[in-house]
């Protein structure tokens, strides 16, 4: 797996992959709410390095894209490496 989800470990697909390629970054990407789920941070002034589309079904309504920006393994510190 080049590019994998941190949290759910799943590889990415599509033009997420494309995205994920462009940056020339290996390994596991995540967002926010995923690093702090796994009890760990984005360090302060991280940028995201893409954002990355989803297809979601609300009930009672169209299904519509959302988008969400991911960080890479190197921008995710975990709670046992602070300072």
């Amino acid at each position: 797996m080049k590019h994998y989800n941190l949290y759910t470990k799943e590889s990415f697909q599509g033009k997420n992959l494309e995205r994920l390629e462009a940056t020339k970054l290996t390994g596991g990407f995540c967002t926010f709410n995923q690093a702090r789920k796994m009890g760990a941070k984005v360090i302060k002034g991280s940028k995201a390095v893409a954002r990355l589309t989803r297809l979601v079904q609300d009930s009672g309504k169209d299904s519509e894209f959302r988008s969400y920006p991911v960080f890479h393994q190197s921008q995710i510190q975990l709670k046992s490496e602070d300072k």
